[in-house]
């Protein structure tokens, strides 16, 4: 009787092993960013058209929103092929990392526009809180993984976990941040079991907290005119409440179906600040109207579907959690976006989520993503030969 060694059945098996990985893979969550991240260069350019002349080609920022998403999708190929498992058992490891590199940051750390938030690096700057999003979402699954949220004093732990990096955070300031910090720690918390009465205590807690923060000073008054200025944006018009009159304006001026790609007055016309990164979805709003502001909702809404799905078919909690967490990430960085152009929020610093021009925040989601396709790829224990 002939017996096939063993080497030949593993060098057999292995194809249909690859393939079945493969298949596992989420093609069209892919195809739903690679359009959500084209349509985005395609309205930096509308947003760059009345820019001044670039001396360089790397200063063209279509130019570079088109490297950033190539080396994102290397990112995102990287991050496909790592096993989330082992991520998430160097959890520690990956916290003290994020922390020592926001600690670099207040150290050395790049100032603009009041904020010092950049490393610079060669050709481009890198913002380590995009990273940190995702950092923390990976220690939080580990975290929950590991310990009932139902018990008092893991919550407490894991409030702790997070607090570090909120506030070394807010400190650069960049109050934005904090709060997606926080509120994927609820959506996460919430996912993992959190008992209502744990929510209750600590809802009890906020006010005083906000108290507290006023009363030392680390609010600053920036924070406080920007929720007066949401309040009441004609009470200083070409000052604090600018930004609010410009984008509902914009807004208003798209209409159904917009005033035409690259016309809109708003936003041709110089009125909208940051066109290219927080306010892109002002000029959606203008130019395509609120038909194109649909279709861009809900193609981000698709994306997040797909990563909620990949929570359904984990193997573990630990890839679950894991999952939805990413999905709160970039559902409450649309909402606040969103919220912020239709002034249902104030004005914070925040860009749309594949949309928006960015390095930092593009390689960040990348990462996110490639997490979830991750815990795709593992989401059943594959048997040899299978």
């Amino acid at each position: 009787m002939n017996v096939t060694p063993l080497s030949r059945i593993r060098h057999a098996a292995m194809p249909r092993l690859a393939w079945r990985r493969v298949r596992a893979f989420d093609w069209p969550m892919l195809a739903g960013i690679i359009a959500a991240v084209s349509f985005g260069m395609a309205m930096i350019y509308s947003a760059t058209l009345r820019g001044d002349p670039v001396d360089s080609l790397w200063d063209d920022l279509v130019v570079k929103q088109a490297v950033f998403a190539l080396v994102s999708l290397g990112i995102l190929a990287f991050a496909t092929l790592t096993d989330y498992r082992a991520l998430a058992a160097l959890w520690m490891w990956l916290y003290g990392g994020m922390i020592l590199i926001l600690l670099l940051v207040a150290a050395i750390g790049r100032t603009q526009l009041g904020s010092q938030r950049w490393l610079t690096l060669g050709l481009a700057d890198l913002q380590p809180s995009e990273f940190v999003k995702v950092g923390v979402v990976v220690c939080l699954a580990a975290y929950y993984s590991r310990f009932d949220i139902r018990r008092g004093r893991h919550v407490f732990g894991s409030l702790c976990l997070v607090l570090a990096p909120m506030l070394l955070v807010f400190l650069q300031p960049n109050l934005s941040t904090t709060i997606l910090l926080g509120a994927i720690w609820l959506g996460m918390a919430f996912a993992a079991g959190l008992r209502l009465l744990h929510f209750a205590l600590l809802a009890l807690l906020a006010g005083p907290t906000l108290f507290a923060i006023r009363a030392t000073g680390l609010l600053q008054e920036y924070h406080l005119d920007r929720i007066s200025a949401w309040l009441s944006p004609t009470a200083d018009p070409m000052g604090d409440g600018y930004q609010n009159i410009q984008t509902l304006i914009a807004v208003g001026n798209g209409g159904v179906f917009g005033i035409g790609y690259a016309q809109g007055l708003q936003a041709q016309g110089g009125w909208l600040p940051l066109l290219h990164t927080d306010n892109i979805f002002a000029l959606v709003a203008e130019e395509l109207g609120f038909a194109g502001s649909a279709v861009v909702l809900m193609l981000l809404a698709f994306i997040v579907l797909r990563v909620l799905r990949a929570a359904r078919a984990a193997q573990d909690r630990t890839g679950a959690l894991l999952c939805i967490g990413i999905g709160v990430y970039i559902l409450s960085q649309t909402l606040v976006n969103v919220g912020v152009v239709l002034q249902i929020l104030p004005v914070t610093g925040m860009s749309l989520p594949f949309i928006s021009y960015g390095g930092s925040s593009l390689a960040a989601l990348m990462l996110a993503i490639g997490l979830v396709q991750s815990v795709r790829m593992r989401r059943r224990p594959l048997a040899f030969g299978e």
